[in-house]
This record gives C-alpha cells, sequence and structure tokens, in this order.
C-alpha cells in the first residue's frame, strides 16, 4: 500500500491509515498541514441524538396485536464537540478548496461552526435524498428521508464544476458497493459519492477522509481519477476499505484521466447571461 507522503508526492493513488484521524495525522509528516491537499469529504458519526435515542421498530406480536421496542441505531460512539473541532481544525489547515462534511440536519450549525473556527468559510448545506429511506414505523410523525451535506471553502472566490446546478441528490441507499462491502451502519452509496467527486474536485485532486468506514469515497476517487487519503481507527472495517480500494486500483478501464478531464473542462464553462433578455421569475 502506498504511504501517504507517496499520494502527496504524486507517486501513489491512495493511502489509508489504520488510526484516529487525530492522533496528529497519524502515518504523515508535517507536509499535509500546509495546505497539500485540495478537498475533504467525510461521513463523521453522528451526534449524540442518533445513537441514544436509537430507532424505534414496530413488531407484530401476535393475534393481531404490535409492539414497539427501541433498538439502537448505530454500532460506534457519537461524535464529541472535541473531535468535531478537531475535524474543523483538520480542515482549515490541511485543505485547499472544498470541505464536505454529511451530518443530520439538526447539526448544520454546530458543524458551520466548528468549520469556520478553523477557518473556512460556510458556503452551503446540500441533500442527500434517500428514496428507499427507513419508514418511520411508529406512524406517529414523518420519516426522515435525506441526510444533509455542510459545504464550506477557504476565503476567497469558490469553484466547482456543476454550474448552477441545484445542491440536491437523490440515490438509494443500498447501491452499488462492491464485492467487499461489509455493511457499516452509515455507508453511502458509491453512485452518490461519485455524484460528490464529479460536481466538487478535479481530475487528479487529492481527497482525504478522516472517517472512511468501508472505503467508499476512496473507490468513487479511484475510479474518477482522485488521489485518496483516509483514516479508519476500526481493524474490521480498515481491511475492508483496504481490499476494496486494492480492487478498484486493479481497473485500470475506470481510471481515465482523460475522459475526466475533457468533462472536467466542459463542466468549468460559465453559464451567460443574457442582460437583454425579459426577467422571468422562478417558478
Amino acid at each position: 500500500m502506498p504511504s501517504v507522503d507517496d499520494v502527496l508526492a504524486g507517486s501513489g493513488g491512495w493511502a489509508l491509515v489504520h488510526a484516529d484521524c487525530t492522533d496528529q495525522f497519524a502515518g504523515c509528516d508535517a507536509a499535509l498541514e500546509t495546505g497539500s491537499v485540495h478537498h475533504m469529504i467525510t461521513d463523521p458519526p453522528y451526534e449524540a441524538e442518533a445513537h441514544t435515542k436509537g430507532r424505534r421498530v414496530r413488531h407484530y406480536s401476535g393475534q393481531g396485536g404490535y409492539s414497539v421496542r427501541e433498538e439502537p441505531i448505530n454500532a460506534f460512539d457519537q461524535i464529541t464537540p472535541e473531535l468535531r473541532a478537531a475535524v474543523g481544525i483538520i480542515a482549515g489547515r490541511a485543505v485547499t478548496r472544498w470541505s464536505l462534511v454529511f451530518c443530520q440536519v439538526e447539526a448544520v450549525s454546530v458543524w458551520a461552526d466548528a468549520l469556520t473556527v478553523g477557518g473556512l468559510v460556510y458556503k452551503r448545506s446540500c441533500v442527500w435524498i434517500k428514496p428507499d429511506g427507513q419508514p418511520q414505523l411508529t406512524g406517529d410523525r414523518p420519516g426522515m428521508g435525506y441526510e444533509t451535506i455542510v459545504t464550506a471553502y477557504p476565503p476567497g472566490r469558490s469553484r466547482w464544476n456543476a454550474g448552477g446546478k441545484i445542491g440536491v441528490y437523490s440515490f438509494n441507499r443500498h447501491q452499488d458497493h462492491g464485492p467487499h462491502h461489509l455493511k457499516h451502519p452509515t455507508v453511502k452509496p458509491l453512485p452518490l459519492m461519485e455524484a460528490l467527486i464529479r460536481d466538487f474536485t478535479d481530475p487528479d485532486d487529492i481527497v482525504i477522509d478522516p472517517f472512511a468506514g468501508s472505503g467508499t469515497t476512496g473507490v468513487a476517487c479511484i475510479r474518477l481519477g482522485r488521489r485518496f487519503i483516509g483514516w479508519e481507527r476500526d481493524a474490521k472495517y480498515h481491511a475492508t476499505a483496504t481490499r476494496r480500494l486494492e480492487s478498484t486500483r486493479e481497473q485500470p478501464e475506470l481510471v481515465a484521466i482523460d475522459r475526466f478531464a475533457h468533462e472536467t473542462k466542459q463542466r468549468r464553462k460559465q453559464t451567460t447571461l443574457d442582460l437583454d433578455a425579459p426577467f422571468e421569475p422562478d417558478e
């Protein structure tokens, strides 16, 4: 496996460190702290409410009756204010362009604050809509069918590849995780991550993920000709992500840099406005 320094130097396509992301950027030198990576795209643990309340599931109890019990949603600890702040500092020091953080909608403001304290400018919250989302089985409130993605950028003019496209992404949850996928409690679909990579990053950019999980962001990066550095502290997910990344690297037909460079160039074209045309308000 290439090292973090290999990826930073351009002699490696990806690196995955088995360590906690906050342990002083374990496995790399100080170069990562000097703005040598382009983007951070990550899905950190969610807040306490998503872990301690659990999920209320209705079960048939016989003779036409139902019972409701709570089951835990996630198998790992919730994020702490200290960890959130550390991620904001990582982004502010290391990232020269976009930082994207998945979170529950109730946490948008605290993540925006953490990234702002780290030195970035909050831009907008995008939405991932899940058509196959889990219904609210208790029936006493609407089910949650989406997650939010906080986006931030260093001070100055921001740029992405999707022009005036709205920040709404609609993909089923369980979609194309590859042959080595190990069920992860918060796994993101590969088509979603590829869409984000296409819209926010350029070919050969370096993307970091402090919470790599089973490696879907890294797979998307490799498939689309971006470099990737990830950290994952759980041994079983680190092993799974490594297998997935190695398998993806062995499919050169998916890493067509020239094709994606051309695509990116086309996406960068700015929309021109006809100032003499009559104004038509949005519906």
